[in-house]
């Protein structure tokens, strides 16, 4: 994925262009020999991907919530804070 976006594969609206996830199934295959990656499963992981990101950066942005850097992950100062998040 750095690979297109340093071969400016990813236009200005953050999106992948047209043929960018042909070319990424193609690198997969080439490198995980006996794979079957398609175009759907890449553009599927990248889909997925987006949403645990934003997810992630919304609750680091809730009072509340921290970042851990040793464990990579959203960190939470009490249950009470993360249920009134969840009923949000």
């Amino acid at each position: 994925m750095e690979e297109l976006v340093i071969d400016r594969r990813k236009a200005d609206a953050g999106q992948f262009r047209p043929g960018s996830f042909e070319k990424l199934a193609t690198k997969m295959n080439e490198k995980f020999l006996g794979g079957s990656f398609q175009i759907s499963h890449c553009k599927n992981k990248v889909k997925r991907l987006k949403e645990k990101y934003q997810f992630a950066t919304d609750m680091a942005a809730y009072s509340g919530f921290g970042w851990d850097d040793v464990k990579q992950c959203v960190v939470v100062d009490n249950k009470e804070i993360l249920a009134a998040y969840l009923k949000k």
